[in-house]
């Protein structure tokens, strides 16, 4: 009898790369793959460029904050610089003089805008000391329009110039005591110089100006430094120089020109017009134009606009000048 197992076939053996069940793991991982790059192309495409352009957003507003210190410390300089009696004689050409100087330091955030994991690259900027020239003219008139004082002030800027990848580009300004934010198609003053209109008990009005100079050496380059890193810039107070007070003069004053050379002439104009107009003084009382010469805006402030000869409603009853002298030193490094 034979044995009943000799009539049965053996089972055929399949290769695991043949098999259903292979196929399906196989078809499985390349489809969990193919999810996963996807979820990783929308987040690259879709949410990065977003996430990095509000990082980018959040260093602007930490440059900000950087320039507003500066200005700052620069105003509490002068007030140390104006209040020290032996301010006269610090000679500021010399800034190794051994008279009062105050020092003080600005942190700058030169980049940011990175995210961890997904957006490592930080993006960079420029930092960079009279690079541009801002120069305030001031001319005092008598009321036959003869010229009682007459003064030129180059007031030079530091910079800091942004270099995003997302972000729109944003250029900070600091020239003659304002900050100034350029973002390519305009510019706004954020922080307003030391120049005030202020009217007296007898519908007079006075005018104070203190410009801000940035210490400069004839025929040096200007002093720029570009990176991502941390920077600082070493501030030291100069000089504090009364130049005009028609109070101790002899000599009536009837009319005041204010120009300013500038590379950002719509900020400048905005600011003079909001101010004099917030000191009650009517579009008629006063004069302001922009002129350009050989790719240089000027913006003129002329008060009052007629002189008493001409029937003028608006009075000066004293103009007041003064300048405080800084000197900027950038270098890398926060501190």
């Amino acid at each position: 009898m034979k044995k009943s197992n000799r009539n049965k076939e053996k089972p055929e053996k399949k290769s695991f790369f043949h098999s259903e069940a292979a196929t399906s793991t196989i078809i499985g991982a390349v489809l969990l793959l193919g999810i996963i790059f996807s979820v990783f192309a929308i987040v690259r495409i879709g949410y990065v460029p977003e996430w990095k352009s509000d990082a980018e957003c959040s260093h602007m507003n930490d440059v900000y904050e950087d320039m507003a210190d500066l200005k700052s410390k620069i105003d509490m300089m002068t007030v140390v610089l104006a209040s020290n009696p032996n301010s006269s004689y610090i000679n500021s050409s010399n800034p190794s003089s051994y008279a009062l100087q105050p020092i003080m330091t600005v942190p700058f955030h030169m980049g940011g805008g990175d995210v961890p994991f997904i957006g490592p690259i930080k993006s960079s900027g420029s930092l960079a000391v009279n690079k541009d020239n801002c120069i305030m003219g001031i001319v005092v008139r008598s009321p036959s329009g003869s010229m009682l004082y007459n003064k030129s002030l180059n007031c030079s800027t530091i910079t800091y110039n942004s270099q995003n990848r997302y972000y729109i580009n944003q250029n900070f300004s600091y020239e003659c005591g304002a900050l100034i934010l350029d973002q390519g198609t305009q510019s706004v003053m954020t922080l307003y110089p030391s120049i005030r209109f202020s009217r007296t008990p007898n519908n007079k009005y006075n005018v104070s100006i203190n410009a801000l100079r940035v210490f400069q050496k004839p025929y040096v380059p200007p002093q720029v430094i570009s990176s991502n890193k941390g920077c600082s810039l070493r501030l030291t107070g100069l000089d504090y120089v009364r130049y005009y007070d028609s109070s101790k003069v002899a000599g009536e004053i009837s009319q005041l020109v204010l120009t300013v050379s500038t590379t950002h002439p719509e900020a400048w104009k905005q600011y003079l017009k909001g101010m004099v107009d917030d000191a009650d003084i009517e579009p008629w009382d006063y004069s302001l134009t922009e002129n350009k010469l050989n790719g240089v805006h000027f913006i003129s402030l002329t008060f009052p606009s007629k002189l008493p000869s001409e029937s003028s409603s608006k009075r000066l009853e004293r103009v007041y000048l003064s300048e405080t002298v800084i000197k900027a030193e950038p270098g890398i490094g926060l501190s």
